[in-house]
């Protein structure tokens, strides 16, 4: 599925769209899950927020959303990272129409990973729409194109040989960004695959119209990420080198 073009663009804008990846019975049964969730919603283990326009359920295991984890996003994850263990859950987003940004930092636009002193960082996120992205303007997950290098660069230069506020360094680049920052919207239509660097900046657009957005997304990392006697190490190893643990280096 990850041919070289996906390569060079998630290299150089630090996202890419892979099409056509779920077969249409695999497809209307996630998206038949996705209407269930919303009917039942704030019941299905839904996070209630101060605003429901954009809404989640953090940690789904519907056999129908996981199907695609199962069948799409575990070989994938396979081709892009040197080892990629199974994640048991997906997170379900739906924007609402309503929905708008505000601008500032947070979910319209980040990078996750928290802000300790070694982030709980990973490698790439994954996002399968269950609904077409068709325009700017349908709550779609929006990425700024190339700010995973101006992370990579603001940890990169940090001494190596002192304790190191990586939360720090993400939140001041973040907002050195936010003013300049012009986001754009991948076009998804239902069934394919967004794939971005953990380092790029990304978030949720306006949805002014008058359909609901869903989406699937999974964060996955390499096993060292993930073992405990080598996750601090590997996690701050990546911080410094964006590239390692991945299959391919730009």
């Amino acid at each position: 599925m990850f041919e070289n073009s996906h390569w060079d663009e998630l290299a150089g804008r630090g996202f890419t769209v892979i099409s056509g990846v779920i077969g249409q019975p695999q497809l209307e049964a996630a998206q038949a899950a996705a209407r269930h969730l919303n009917e039942i919603h704030p019941d299905g283990g839904w996070e209630r927020t101060r605003n429901e326009s954009w809404r989640e359920v953090r940690y789904c295991r519907h056999p129908d959303l996981m199907a695609i984890a199962s069948n799409a996003l575990d070989p994938l994850a396979l081709e892009i990272l040197e080892s990629a263990p199974p994640v048991d859950f997906v997170q379900f987003a739906s924007t609402m129409p309503g929905f708008a940004t505000k601008g500032g930092i947070g979910r319209n636009f980040h990078i996750d990973g928290g802000t300790e002193k070694v982030l709980g960082v990973f490698n790439i996120i994954f996002g399968c729409a269950l609904t077409d992205v068709a325009s700017d303007t349908v709550g779609g997950f929006h990425v700024l194109p190339g700010s995973h290098k101006e992370f990579a660069k603001a940890f990169e230069e940090l001494p190596a040989d002192a304790p190191i506020p990586f939360g720090e360094i993400k939140i001041e680049t973040q907002r050195r960004l936010l003013p300049e920052a012009r986001m754009v919207v991948p076009r998804l239509a239902a069934g394919d695959i967004v794939v971005a660097h953990s380092f790029l900046a990304h978030g949720t657009s306006a949805n002014t119209s008058d359909v609901r957005r869903d989406m699937i997304f999974q964060r996955r990392a390499a096993a060292p990420m993930w073992d405990p006697a080598t996750q601090v190490t590997a996690r701050e190893r990546f911080m410094r080198d964006p590239w390692t643990m991945f299959r391919r280096r730009p």
